[in-house]
């Protein structure tokens, strides 16, 4: 279906290409994740690498495919999901990284068995589950970003006039280049953020190359770097909440990649792409990294190339790997100034809230108490993400789970739809 005749040297650049294009969306995942956790600049670079080359690793078996089971051979690229950035962080902090990484690869398990039901896990999830779901995501992200746009809380320079005037003269240069880029350049606006600001930011003092000069010029990924995982009933649960909704909003790519390509996905083609992601997600959690989504982003670039060649995803996923074992590419992603990332991930946690948000628009809110749902649904997640301490004395499993606004947000749409829309939830799509 995606076979075409293109030269060598072409489909290594537009390959090129696609990395470039998903790059800053998958760094900025687990460079939050180490801000949050508190994590040293080695142990940043290091989850970093880990997070391209298991990236690399869920491309591939995309895109390959394992038999008739696994795989949609779709040309999709994955990368870092920020869904469960936020439990992440949680469960990390809570529990430790062993606990963390068990709870990625146990909740990939079961997202891999859902898999096989999954029309039946959909019909729980609708559009006002998602759309308030993935609005939230933008708004609670938010403050971590303008704490990295202020140069990152807790350090010397916080606040300062100059981690102002670089982190929003990037998030201004970002939201230009959307505006006025053509192309691959608007497709690129983050990452030629990033550029910009860490070359002004060099200029000023802010880029420590040393660790960058003291890399090793190849460094294996290995995996359980921080021990053997554990594996605790409560963040496993947690984590299945946050990848099924995931899991749904990649499903909605497909339609994307559909509309740009012509083709009709089925519901055996989204299943088999589900697993090979369930897949990618319990090889991820082992190689000390994160769970994986499908970038629009990538998907968007088919459009403006006009190819669609899986060959070029397959080079594009060695490509990754490749990048995974280089620690000097790593150190450099790390050596961005915070400010400059706050800058490029404000202009992120925008994109996603508006995405939120358009998913929202397309429902009728006169009917199936759209309008309750959502209104409901928010208010308590904003409540419970500002106000997380009114939680405190009930018992530490369900403080965890009560304390996180995604969560709450997310089970209060799926109860009220259930609740207010009896029966009719599990069959209508609005």
């Amino acid at each position: 279906m995606f076979e075409e005749n293109i030269s060598k040297g072409k489909m290594l650049v537009i390959a090129f290409q696609h990395v470039l294009t998903m790059t800053p969306g998958t760094i900025a995942v687990p460079l939050l994740l180490a801000s949050g956790l508190g994590l040293d600049a080695q142990t940043t670079s290091f989850l970093v690498a880990a997070n391209f080359f298991t990236s690399g690793i869920t491309t591939l078996l995309q895109v390959i495919g394992i038999g008739k089971l696994i795989g949609s051979r779709y040309p999709i690229i994955l990368g870092s999901s920020f869904a469960p950035l936020a439990p992440m962080i949680m469960i990390g902090t809570r529990y430790g990284l062993p606990t963390l990484f068990g709870s990625i690869i146990a909740s990939g398990a079961i997202i891999f068995l859902l898999s096989f039901f999954m029309d039946k896990v959909m019909k729980l999830f609708p559009q006002v589950v998602v759309g308030t779901f993935v609005t939230l995501i933008g708004v609670s992200l938010a403050p971590s970003a303008l704490r990295d746009l202020a140069g990152g809380e807790g350090s010397a320079a916080f606040a300062s006039v100059p981690n102002l005037a670089l982190g929003f003269g990037v998030l201004v240069f970002v939201l230009l280049v959307e505006r006025y880029g053509k192309g691959i350049w608007r497709s690129m606006s983050l990452l030629l953020g990033i550029v910009f600001g860490t070359v002004v930011g060099a200029f000023l003092g802010m880029v420590d190359p040393t660790p960058v000069l003291e890399a090793a010029p190849f460094q294996a990924v290995t995996p359980f770097a921080f021990g053997m995982p554990e594996f605790h009933i409560v963040p496993i649960l947690f984590m299945v909440v946050f990848c099924v909704i995931n899991t749904l909003q990649c499903i909605g790519v497909y339609s994307v990649v559909d509309e740009i390509t012509g083709t009709t996905s089925t519901p055996q083609i989204e299943s088999r792409g589900i697993r090979a992601q369930a897949l990618g997600q319990m090889v991820s959690g082992a190689f000390n990294s994160i769970p994986s989504t499908m970038f629009n982003e990538n998907a968007g670039l088919v459009d403006l190339t006009r190819i669609k060649d899986r060959k070029v995803f397959i080079a594009a996923g060695i490509m990754l790997i490749v990048v995974g074992v280089c620690p000097p590419i790593a150190a450099v992603i790390v050596a961005v100034p915070k400010c400059v990332l706050g800058g490029a991930t404000m202009a992120l946690f925008g994109i996603i809230t508006s995405s939120g948000i358009s998913i929202l628009s397309r429902l009728d809110f006169g009917k199936n108490n759209n309008f309750k749902i959502v209104g409901t649904s928010i208010a308590i997640g904003v409540g419970s993400l500002y106000a997380s301490e009114v939680y405190a004395n009930l018992p530490e499993a369900i403080s965890m789970v009560m304390s996180n606004g995604l969560f709450m947000v997310t089970l209060s749409a799926v109860v009220l739809n259930l609740l207010l829309n009896g029966k009719k939830a599990l069959s209508v799509d609005e």
